[in-house]
């Protein structure tokens, strides 16, 4: 039996995309946690329209009012109620994993552990944040819900899985990166004294960085304003490459300028050469060198401020993106990235499962462009530096960190300062940094044909009784530098891509009929010259699996268990 599926799952994927109405609030409302267990306590979660605003590796943390908790109860949710009264209360997650930490976080305030190593944590009056023990690490909950971002576990990226070869074009770029570079950039903003987000001294250096990124000539620099913690505000600094095949799709290099220490001196002084002078000197030099070259999607360097109070200034500009429309593909953060604790140091790679791919491509990278030995952690609950808020807002985002747990004995104090650091662990952890953007990117190169744009496709399903197959109609728009095409095809987002077609393609259009029904494939094409130069490839086409069967353009995020992305 033969039917065409695309108009119809299409329509049917707008539809459920709208997903339940919003009820209005009534009321005290009540923080609870929701283990993530049975699996299907998500589809339900999603039927009801609940407010989760965390999630962690065992449960969800969410907002409830007396109409949610008895739904829930009637669909046979199992919760803990943790507060009965959140109004007017800011709560913060905070990390307890060392002996006695809960005990210091319950001196401080309310703390209730929701799973092994996390506590939520809030005060009756002031600022939690400013309560929470200098150590501890702490994040503040999302704005709004992030249901409509978690999605199904992904199929696991099978070790190696990226199949990546090493650029020599890339490798010119990041031959670039200088040691001398990265050290002034961490010396000139340790002689801020302290970078403490309620001290002049901070804003002192957001100036500092939005001079320096304007001095390289970027397409845009601007401050990003927000309010925190008791209606504080402080200044994101965001620079800005635009990409000159896809201007709309962007990548995103970020880092932490803030700095703690002990609370008798973090308004004095709080050096944090490592935590987190490291990783925006790497941002910095990232923009340095990437910008002369023309790139085929846009970059974006941010340095964040209050991080070390919660995550506000990551939180501030993950919800204006997500409200925005803006397809981020994937955000690098890099925090405390040049402490070695042990020669050779590797660089821990901390995704959640739906950026696993970032870790292995970082992997890569590192092996390619710097000698870097690099480790995986696969870990929802690892949320305490500036890329849990992309993750909150269904973004891909990897923290890349010299150790977790930390082993830097300076973490948060007076004696973080440059003669600490190690030059060349520093030097090759931004080298493959710099290394991954730039092959995320895409440099455009002289001589090569343009990068293909505008890749669409359509589906039609084969069903029997037994089996269900398909054909992917895959189409693109003809280029005039163009002899062929090359088309690839890969089970794992941005991973180990394949090459369909045995000769180049003389035609824009190719048929994929060795498609199965149950499966989602991704695709992107290149465009192939008179001389033999192959093309970058175009940004990644997603086709789910039968189930959810309509097309969708990997950038684009929509909620779980309403239709596809």
């Amino acid at each position: 039996m033969k039917r065409t599926s695309v108009l119809l799952a299409l329509a049917l994927a707008c539809v459920l995309a709208l997903g339940p109405a919003p009820r209005a609030v009534s009321g005290r409302v009540a923080l609870v946690r929701i283990p993530k267990v049975p699996v299907s306590t998500m589809s339900v979660l999603a039927r009801l329209g609940i407010d989760v605003r965390q999630e962690l590796a065992t449960c969800l943390l969410a907002l409830a009012d007396q109409t949610d908790l008895d739904l829930l109860r009637r669909s046979g949710v199992r919760f803990t109620v943790l507060d009965r009264n959140t109004a007017r209360r800011e709560f913060l997650v905070v990390g307890t994993t060392g002996p006695g930490d809960l005990e210091s976080l319950r001196a401080a305030g309310r703390a209730v552990a929701v799973e092994p190593g996390t506590a939520v944590f809030w005060t009756e009056a002031g600022s939690p944040a400013e309560s929470v023990p200098a150590r501890l690490p702490r994040k503040a909950l999302a704005p709004r819900s992030v249901l409509p971002y978690l999605r199904p576990r992904p199929s696991a990226i099978p070790a190696g899985g990226q199949a990546a070869v090493q650029d020599p074009f890339v490798e010119t770029i990041v031959a670039l990166v200088s040691s001398a570079d990265l050290t002034a950039g961490v010396q000139t903003l340790q002689d801020f004294q302290t970078r403490y987000a309620a001290t002049t001294n901070c804003d002192a250096a957001g100036e500092s960085l939005y001079s320096a990124f304007t001095a390289l000539g970027l397409d845009e620099v601007r401050f990003e304003p927000f309010t925190y913690s008791g209606g504080r505000t402080s200044r994101n600094v965001v620079a800005e490459k635009t990409g000159e095949t896809y201007p709309d799709d962007i990548y995103v290099i970020c880092a932490h300028y803030d700095s703690t220490s002990p609370s008798a001196t973090r308004e004095t002084l709080a050096p944090g050469a490592d935590d987190n002078a490291s990783g925006t000197a790497a941002v910095l030099e990232a923009a340095r060198v990437l910008a002369p070259f023309p790139l085929d999607f846009t970059v974006r360097f941010i340095a964040f401020s209050a991080e070390e109070w919660g995550l506000y200034g990551s939180r501030a500009h993950a919800s204006a993106a997500r409200a925005a429309g803006e397809r981020i593909l994937g955000v690098i953060n890099l925090d405390m990235i040049a402490y070695a604790n042990a020669v050779p140091e590797d660089l821990e790679y901390i995704v959640n499962e739906d950026s696993a791919w970032l870790a292995e491509l970082f992997l890569a990278a590192g092996g390619h462009y710097a000698a870097l030995a690099g480790r995986k952690t696969v870990d929802a609950s690892i949320i305490y530096s500036d890329h849990s808020p992309f993750w909150d807002q269904g973004y891909p985002a990897l923290l890349a960190i010299e150790d977790y747990p930390l082993n830097n004995p300076y973490y948060h104090q007076t004696s973080d300062t440059l003669d600490k650091l190690d030059t060349g662990f520093f030097t090759s952890a931004t080298r493959a940094s710099v290394g991954l953007l730039a092959e995320l990117a895409q440099p455009v190169r002289e001589g090569y044909p343009r990068t293909p744009v505008g890749l669409a496709a359509g589906s039609v399903v084969y069903s029997s009784l037994f089996n269900s197959l398909r054909a992917i109609q895959l189409s693109w728009p003809a280029q005039s530098d163009a002899t062929g095409y090359n088309v690839y095809r890969t089970g794992f987002s941005h991973l180990s891509y394949v090459k369909l077609n045995d000769a180049p393609l003389a035609a824009a259009v190719f048929n994929d009929e060795t498609a199965a029904a149950d499966r989602t494939y991704y695709y992107v094409v290149t465009a192939v010259g008179s001389t033999g130069l192959e093309s970058n490839r175009s940004r990644e086409l997603e086709v789910a699996a039968e189930a959810g069967s309509a097309v969708r353009a990997s950038t684009v995020f929509t909620p779980l268990l309403r239709g596809p992305r």
